[in-house]
């Protein structure tokens, strides 16, 4: 962890709105198509801080009026939230997506986070044993409602640590998906390092309770 400085933990939803493609707006004003400009964000499109663009449904004849929660831009953040739980990405694109069913829109209103921070955090092994695990140990279906959602904890630093820890993490990120071509241990090997820091530098303590 990067030494210095203090950590406070506030929830998610003191800071970020959470919210979802409600199912009526869903039957009521989408509709799916093989070609388009505007794309719907699946479940399936969205993988380890990544936005995967090799399966895709558009929406382009939907009514896009009544869908004006669900548009996304630059530095939302998407959670899928049910099935394969935790997955995350970060929106790098105005006017080009909009939520699907099943993934949850994290939108920052606080200037305190940096976007990319949050989402390494999400993806950190230490958030998901510590509060993603725990959640679904809880439920009989592989599911969280937006109401747990909103209650994540995210430890609160310093924007100069934040800007240290994302400077750090996008160039072990970028060394890990540049490795295209190797043997398979070598690839392996580079992703263990990458996870390896950035679990530990976003191990924080909790507060006490």
């Amino acid at each position: 962890m990067i030494p210095g400085g203090g950590i406070s933990w506030v929830e998610l939803g003191e800071v970020a709105k959470v919210t979802k493609l409600a199912g009526f707006e869903f039957t009521k004003y989408v509709t799916y198509s093989d070609s388009g400009n505007i794309i719907a964000l699946r479940g399936l499109n969205v993988k380890d801080g990544h936005l995967v663009l090799n399966d895709l449904k558009y929406i382009d004849n939907s009514d896009l009026s009544m869908l004006s929660r669900s548009k996304l831009k630059i530095d939302d953040m998407l959670f899928t939230y049910v099935g394969t739980v935790g997955q995350v990405a970060l929106i790098d694109e105005n006017d080009k997506y909009y939520l699907a069913p099943n993934v949850a829109l994290i939108r920052l209103n606080s200037k305190k986070f940096r976007p990319r921070y949050m989402m390494y955090y999400f993806l950190s092994g230490i958030f998901e044993n510590n509060q993603i695990n725990r959640l679904l140990q809880a439920s009989s279906m592989k599911n969280i409602p937006m109401e747990k959602i909103r209650q994540f904890k995210l430890p609160q630093i310093s924007l100069e640590k934040q800007d240290e820890i994302i400077s750090i993490l996008d160039r072990f990120n970028k060394l890990t998906n540049d490795l295209t071509e190797g043997l398979p241990a070598e690839i392996a090997a580079r992703r263990a390092q990458y996870e390896y820091y950035r679990d530990k530098l976003l191990h924080f303590e909790e507060a006490k309770k």
